[in-house]
């Protein structure tokens, strides 16, 4: 087992020296600090188990720096001990009140300092184990997906995850969550960084993820930012959504569905059943309820003549070497309507962008 770490903080040398012999006597791994700006430096740094900060201190006092690091998530949680000369009721109360775990005068009993770091350190390794259970009875519910990712990797899947994507947590090291992602994936990530970045506490979203066979799943995301003195990223859970509750085809969408049957008979005799196949796994993605909807939507999309010619010729199956030689322009150029296409309809790749053209009636075949 690691030894525990102990940040003490304080402006008098000899007391400093004391204490942190004292404890590393103890067997305590400890760190120290000569005023409050570097004690908020170190903390960061070492991220410790426990802090000892004397009050009465030049630059920084300690009650500026508990407010200061209560800020900070890596920090906020870890157990704070005052240190002072100062025995006023007044000034004890003002520690407590901040949230402090104690208040210690001078001069220091060693054994009663003791005693109040192990008191402390015994609560902190309690609520942990008590939180480590919770998370272990989460991360083997089996409705629940769950994942945790840092530093742009799946660190951590439970099978109820590996069960619904369909990758193992090896096949998953050489994957980022974007590549899962088909709907609106550029506007997901902008919220998980949002989240990263402690602009947002949590996020949680209905999207579409493409699973290992190709095959095409609406899901219900829930993420959250956690960080603790070893490590920090994103918690996920993952609830995979029938068609019932993704929602099924109305009335006024059987001319899309007839659409859709058309363009998948038109790829399967041409040759083309792959194409066809992809575009049946995207096309729950792009659906639209309504007519009223697609109209919106058709005068907010304004294509040139040159993109719907060429995005016609998409949805019939043609690469984009044939595209060029059809009208006679370069690959080059094609690649570059394609990527146009891409973006003003918000589409991940070909296939959506075949289904999404099609279910709102932008192309007929």
């Amino acid at each position: 087992m690691s030894k525990k770490k102990i940040l003490v903080i304080d402006d008098f040398a000899p007391l400093l020296e004391e204490v942190t012999d004292f404890l590393t006597f103890e067997g305590f791994k400890t760190f120290s600090a000569k005023d409050g700006t570097e004690g908020i430096q170190m903390a960061l740094q070492c991220k410790p188990d426990l802090i000892i900060c004397d009050i009465e201190m030049p630059k920084m006092n300690g009650f500026e720096v508990y407010k200061t690091l209560e800020k900070i998530p890596a920090v906020n949680s870890t157990p704070f001990i005052f240190l002072t000369a100062r025995a006023q009721a007044e000034d004890f109360k003002s520690g407590l009140k901040l949230g402090a775990d104690d208040y210690i005068t001078k001069p220091l009993e060693m054994d009663y300092l003791l005693a109040s770091i192990l008191k402390r350190l015994d609560k902190i390794e309690r609520i942990e184990n008590k939180y480590r259970k919770e998370f272990e009875i989460l991360l083997h519910n089996p409705l629940i997906g769950i994942f945790i990712y840092k530093a742009n990797q799946f660190y951590l899947i439970n099978n109820k995850f590996r069960d619904i994507i369909g990758y193992s947590k090896k096949e998953l090291n050489n994957l980022k969550l974007s590549d899962i992602i088909i709907s609106d994936s550029e506007i997901l990530l902008r919220k998980l960084k949002s989240v990263s970045d402690n602009i947002h506490d949590s996020v949680q979203v209905k999207i579409s993820i493409i699973k290992k066979n190709k095959k095409a799943v609406i899901i219900e995301l829930f993420v959250k930012y956690i960080e603790s003195k070893n490590e920090k990223g994103l918690i996920g859970s993952v609830i995979e959504l029938s068609s019932e509750k993704s929602g099924s085809v109305s009335n006024s969408d059987n001319s899309s569905v007839t659409e859709f049957e058309k363009i998948v008979d038109f790829l399967n005799s041409s040759g083309k059943g792959e194409i066809a196949d992809e575009i049946i796994n995207v096309k729950e993605i792009v659906s639209f309820n309504s007519d009223s909807k697609k109209q919106k939507l058709q005068k907010k999309i304004k294509l040139t003549k040159r993109e719907t010619e060429i995005l016609q010729l998409i949805c019939e199956g043609y690469t984009n070497v044939e595209i060029a030689v059809k009208l006679f322009i370069s690959n080059r150029t094609v690649d570059n309507h394609r990527a146009n296409l891409l973006s003003k309809t918000h589409t991940k790749n070909t296939a959506s962008l075949v289904a999404f053209a099609v279910q709102n009636r932008i192309v007929e075949i």
